[in-house]
């Protein structure tokens, strides 16, 4: 296992547990909106850890835009202590991110056969 799946999979989690508990301790339905979203958003950064094995740089993408859209997700209902909350999650996908985007790309191998 690669280190950036290893640290998006705890983003991605991270992500998933303080919407969960965002959506229980909800007074509105906004801020009920903005766990789902987030939710939503850190499923993403879950299948962009598990892609990071194979596509190194499009997991790194998705997730890059899963910490943005929650960054952007957040303030939403008006107030932005909720973005405290989100602000371990967004920091390890982040992070997870970087480290997929930075990795050297895999070069082929296999020889290539020389033009007759």
């Amino acid at each position: 296992m690669k280190r950036q799946f290893i640290v998006g999979v705890i983003g991605g989690f991270l992500g998933i547990a303080t919407a969960i508990y965002v959506i229980i301790s909800s007074g509105s339905t906004q801020m009920t909106l903005s766990g789902v979203q987030a939710a939503l958003f850190s499923s993403l950064g879950l299948m962009g850890a598990a892609m990071s094995n194979t596509e190194t740089r499009f997991a790194g993408w998705m997730l890059l835009s899963s910490a943005v859209w929650i960054t952007l997700s957040v303030p939403l209902i008006g107030t932005h202590n909720l973005l405290y909350l989100y602000t371990p999650a967004i920091l390890v996908l982040g992070i997870a991110a970087v480290l997929c985007l930075l990795e050297p790309e895999e070069v082929d191998a296999t020889p290539q056969e020389a033009p007759h």
